[in-house]
């Protein structure tokens, strides 16, 4: 069954490090390393707080807390803007 809640995309780690540039660019939040950690980012609607995990060929993303009014895909369509990941969602 597909969580909306979490989104997996093949990455390398070069990908993986501009993502995460970006993302830290765009105003979010990062805290952890190269395998684990948390990601936090402000919206006009309150914040929105995640986990990421990454093993080197795969990056998978949770949203862990969100605005009730803001919807998930526009969660993931504003992280795919920023990080400029493929598309290839499971």
């Amino acid at each position: 069954m597909n969580d909306p809640a979490r989104r997996t995309w093949r990455c390398s780690p070069d990908a993986f490090s501009r993502a995460i540039e970006e993302l830290r660019r765009a105003g979010g939040v990062v805290v952890g390393g190269d395998s684990e950690g948390s990601v936090s980012a402000s919206t006009p609607l309150g914040a929105v707080k995640g986990t990421y995990q990454f093993d080197g060929e795969e990056l998978t993303v949770t949203i862990t807390d969100k605005p009730a009014l803001l919807p998930a895909d526009m969660v993931w369509g504003r992280l795919d803007q920023i990080c400029g990941l493929p598309v290839s969602r499971a």
